[in-house]
């Protein structure tokens, strides 16, 4: 009995419980504290085995000894790193590799501006208040056993859930999930301006929005049928955005369908006169429907508009010529392997074809450090994407701004990155936060 009693009265105490506690005790002083909270909760079931999160917490070692960071496994997998004067380059570094591991899941498909739905920064210097009550949530969500995040018992999207969603994303305000993200272009003199603005819906935010117990991810074609309807709510919402927000150019990355509903045909419309557009397709839209496909980008042609096939990496350059498909424009995704292997002599043909189509329209997207924009340049190519770009402009507009004193960069960062909601109005100088600096080329 005293034995039963005692383990009765035995609190479990949970990952989320200590670091709870020691976020609590940071308080007196969160200076130089960082945190990151990396979604392992979020990948596909394939890829939550036991041996691939072993893994996945062994790329975090050198941060522990070097930084002395604390790691916790939380119990829904999702893994959050607490240090103290960490950079931010060493945490890229390692969710790089993540990236790698868990390449083929489309959580690592989905990454777009400041933000990204593998993982989320927190500087506690300046959101310690923020992160210390998601930390307060996190321990209730453990006792209750129900994760707000998406726990791995989420249901993939099917066709009844799928006619939940698109009620809901028929009626909800599509603009706080509304993001945009720079491409730059750099001339050879070395500045950078502005070449045209992504504007994008944050998939993350939208399905915890939407749903509660549901994922998007799973099946392609459903998740497609889902993104039309959005592709119609992004147009109407980009008509509705303050004149400071919209620029010059814009892009769009929609269905091929979608091009050819009355909705598109009413924004090309409101654009004329206004912005020139630039529509991203995927790849596999393309091989889908080759006829719809020609008849867009001769249609966007005639209204001097132009069309970019998104999504291109090394492996699709080896079965793909883009120079067959009359683009203006195509995107390639930058990962750590790159540069080997467009060297290696069996991708030959696919330098080759990016040659040929010139490289002047080549974009190099997903930069996300300094090393990827450095090897896009000595390969020739001019324009490029990514948050290390986001981060160049944000220090540069810090640096112009009277009153960015308060301000880190990452903050900054993340307001330039949206086109409204609380982020966005935290900026204390709201006529900055639409600012396009030029940049200087990085270049040695």
């Amino acid at each position: 009995m005293a034995l039963e009693a005692a383990r009765a009265g035995r609190e479990y105490v949970t990952q989320e419980k200590l670091l709870h506690d020691t976020v609590e005790r940071l308080g007196r002083d969160p200076a130089d504290w960082l945190a990151v909270q990396v979604y392992l909760s979020r990948l596909l079931p394939a890829n939550r085995s036991e041996p691939k999160i072993r893994i996945a917490l062994r790329m975090f070692d050198h941060l522990v000894s070097s930084f002395r960071s604390q790691i916790f496994v939380l119990s829904n997998q999702d893994i959050v790193v607490l240090g103290k004067d960490m950079r931010q380059a060493d945490i890229e570094e390692v969710i790089d590799k993540l990236k790698s591991l868990f390449k083929n899941d489309p959580l690592t498909f989905y990454e777009y501006g400041g933000e990204s739905k593998f993982y989320q920064w927190y500087e506690l210097t300046y959101g310690y208040p923020e992160f210390f009550e998601l930390c307060r949530q996190l321990v209730v969500w453990a006792e209750e056993n129900k994760a707000r995040v998406k726990p791995p018992s989420a249901e993939l999207l099917t066709p009844r859930t799928l006619s939940t969603a698109l009620k809901a994303v028929s009626t909800i305000d599509i603009s706080p999930f509304l993001r945009r993200q720079s491409v730059i272009g750099f001339t050879e003199r070395g500045r950078g301006t502005l070449a045209f603005q992504e504007f994008f819906v944050s998939m993350n935010d939208l399905e915890r929005a939407v749903s509660t117990d549901t994922r998007f991810a799973g099946s392609r074609w459903l998740f497609d049928h889902l993104c039309q309807m959005l592709d119609l709510r992004v147009m109407d919402s980009v008509k509705r955005l303050p004149q400071a927000c919209v620029p010059k150019t814009l892009s769009l990355n929609l269905n091929l369908t979608s091009l050819s509903t009355p909705a598109f045909a009413a924004f090309m419309d409101w654009c004329q006169g206004r912005i020139g557009v630039v529509v991203e397709v995927m790849p596999v839209d393309v091989f889908n429907d080759f006829s719809a496909y020609f008849r867009a980008r001769d249609m966007l042609h005639a209204k001097n508009h132009r069309i970019l096939i998104d999504g291109l990496s090394h492996l699709s350059l080896g079965v793909i010529d883009p120079t067959q498909f009359g683009a203006d424009l195509i995107k390639m995704v930058w990962t750590p392997e790159l540069p080997a292997l467009i060297e290696n002599l069996s991708a030959k043909s696919s330098r080759n074809w990016l040659e040929a189509m010139g490289l002047g329209r080549v974009v190099l997207a997903r930069c996300d450090n300094e090393k990827s924009i450095l090897w896009g340049m000595g390969q020739n190519i001019t324009m490029f994407q990514g948050r290390f770009l986001d981060s160049m402009m944000a220090a540069v507009t810090m640096e112009k701004c009277e009153k960015s004193g308060g301000c880190s960069l990452a903050q900054c960062t993340q307001r330039r990155g949206v086109v409204s909601g609380r982020i966005r109005s935290e900026c204390p100088n709201p006529l900055m936060v639409d600012h396009q600096p030029d940049i200087r080329s990085i270049r040695k």
